[in-house]
Protein backbone atom coordinates (compact mmCIF):
# COMPACT_ATOMS: atom_id res chain seq x y z
CA UNK A 1 0.00 0.00 0.00
CA UNK A 2 1.23 3.41 -0.90
CA UNK A 3 0.69 6.65 0.36
CA UNK A 4 1.29 9.52 -1.88
CA UNK A 5 2.68 12.41 -0.72
CA UNK A 6 1.52 15.05 -3.21
CA UNK A 7 -0.92 17.58 -2.40
CA UNK A 8 -3.94 16.27 -2.88
CA UNK A 9 -3.31 12.58 -1.74
CA UNK A 10 -2.23 14.04 1.82
CA UNK A 11 -5.37 16.31 1.74
CA UNK A 12 -7.57 13.43 1.06
CA UNK A 13 -5.89 10.82 3.39
CA UNK A 14 -5.33 8.63 0.12
CA UNK A 15 -3.79 5.19 0.82
CA UNK A 16 -3.60 3.35 -2.67
CA UNK A 17 -3.15 0.06 -3.43
CA UNK A 18 -2.97 -2.03 -7.19
CA UNK A 19 -2.16 -5.37 -8.46
CA UNK A 20 -0.75 -5.94 -11.93
CA UNK A 21 -1.55 -9.38 -11.86
CA UNK A 22 -5.50 -8.64 -10.60
CA UNK A 23 -8.35 -7.19 -11.86
CA UNK A 24 -11.09 -4.79 -10.27
CA UNK A 25 -14.51 -4.19 -11.13
CA UNK A 26 -15.62 -0.71 -10.09
CA UNK A 27 -19.49 -0.65 -9.63
CA UNK A 28 -19.96 2.96 -10.01
CA UNK A 29 -22.91 4.60 -12.78
CA UNK A 30 -21.09 7.58 -14.79
CA UNK A 31 -23.48 10.21 -13.47
CA UNK A 32 -22.14 9.17 -10.15
CA UNK A 33 -18.81 10.10 -11.04
CA UNK A 34 -17.09 13.19 -11.04
CA UNK A 35 -13.39 12.86 -13.18
CA UNK A 36 -10.79 14.97 -11.72
CA UNK A 37 -7.31 15.14 -13.85
CA UNK A 38 -4.61 17.54 -12.58
CA UNK A 39 -1.02 17.96 -12.69
CA UNK A 40 0.54 15.86 -15.55
CA UNK A 41 -3.20 15.19 -16.88
CA UNK A 42 -2.21 11.60 -16.98
CA UNK A 43 -5.19 9.87 -15.14
CA UNK A 44 -8.79 10.74 -13.89
CA UNK A 45 -9.03 10.48 -10.47
CA UNK A 46 -12.47 9.24 -9.76
CA UNK A 47 -14.87 11.75 -7.19
CA UNK A 48 -18.26 9.90 -5.73
CA UNK A 49 -20.55 13.13 -6.72
CA UNK A 50 -22.56 12.17 -3.48
CA UNK A 51 -19.78 11.81 -0.30
CA UNK A 52 -17.01 13.49 -2.16
CA UNK A 53 -14.68 10.31 -1.78
CA UNK A 54 -11.67 9.74 -3.40
CA UNK A 55 -12.64 6.40 -4.68
CA UNK A 56 -9.80 5.40 -7.78
CA UNK A 57 -7.40 6.79 -10.39
CA UNK A 58 -7.97 5.29 -13.82
CA UNK A 59 -5.86 5.76 -17.16
CA UNK A 60 -6.36 4.33 -20.27
CA UNK A 61 -9.16 3.34 -22.84
CA UNK A 62 -11.35 0.42 -23.82
CA UNK A 63 -9.91 -2.90 -22.75
CA UNK A 64 -6.60 -1.26 -21.39
CA UNK A 65 -7.99 0.83 -18.54
CA UNK A 66 -5.72 0.34 -15.17
CA UNK A 67 -6.53 1.53 -11.42
CA UNK A 68 -5.16 2.26 -8.31
CA UNK A 69 -7.97 1.83 -5.60
CA UNK A 70 -8.02 4.32 -2.43
CA UNK A 71 -8.35 1.82 -0.01
CA UNK A 72 -8.58 4.41 3.58
CA UNK A 73 -11.64 5.98 1.18
CA UNK A 74 -13.66 3.04 0.35
CA UNK A 75 -13.21 1.57 3.91
CA UNK A 76 -11.88 -1.50 3.31
CA UNK A 77 -10.99 -3.09 6.34
CA UNK A 78 -9.30 -5.53 4.81
CA UNK A 79 -6.33 -3.62 4.59
CA UNK A 80 -6.38 -2.24 8.10
CA UNK A 81 -2.63 -2.41 9.75
CA UNK A 82 -1.07 -3.09 6.62
CA UNK A 83 2.50 -0.93 6.67
CA UNK A 84 2.25 1.65 4.02
CA UNK A 85 5.04 2.88 1.98
CA UNK A 86 5.24 6.99 1.34
CA UNK A 87 5.90 7.64 -2.12
CA UNK A 88 6.63 10.74 -4.29
CA UNK A 89 6.37 11.01 -7.69
CA UNK A 90 7.01 14.48 -8.10
CA UNK A 91 9.79 14.26 -10.19
CA UNK A 92 8.33 12.02 -12.62
CA UNK A 93 8.41 12.98 -16.30
CA UNK A 94 4.57 12.21 -18.18
CA UNK A 95 5.85 9.52 -19.76
CA UNK A 96 7.21 7.87 -17.32
CA UNK A 97 4.40 8.42 -14.49
CA UNK A 98 2.01 6.28 -17.68
CA UNK A 99 4.89 3.35 -18.32
CA UNK A 100 4.64 2.66 -14.01
CA UNK A 101 1.15 3.23 -13.93
CA UNK A 102 0.90 0.66 -16.71
CA UNK A 103 2.83 -1.80 -15.80
CA UNK A 104 1.92 -1.40 -12.34
CA UNK A 105 -1.72 -0.56 -11.43
CA UNK A 106 -4.83 -3.03 -11.97
CA UNK A 107 -6.05 -4.00 -14.59
CA UNK A 108 -9.87 -2.80 -14.46
CA UNK A 109 -12.99 -2.54 -15.98
CA UNK A 110 -16.41 -0.81 -14.78
CA UNK A 111 -20.09 -2.06 -14.44
CA UNK A 112 -21.01 0.90 -16.09
CA UNK A 113 -20.84 0.83 -20.20
CA UNK A 114 -20.24 4.79 -20.55
CA UNK A 115 -17.26 4.46 -17.96
CA UNK A 116 -15.95 0.97 -19.85
CA UNK A 117 -15.44 2.69 -22.89
CA UNK A 118 -14.02 5.90 -21.69
CA UNK A 119 -10.58 7.01 -22.25
CA UNK A 120 -8.73 8.23 -18.81
CA UNK A 121 -6.05 10.51 -19.06
CA UNK A 122 -3.32 10.18 -22.07
CA UNK A 123 -3.16 6.65 -23.21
Amino acid sequence: MRTCQCEFCRRVGAVNISDPDGEVVIDARAEDVLRYRFALQTADFLICKSCGVYIAAATGAGDNIRSTLNVAGLGMKEFAGVAEAPMDYGAETAAARIERRNAKWTPTRFTDKDLNSSNFGPH
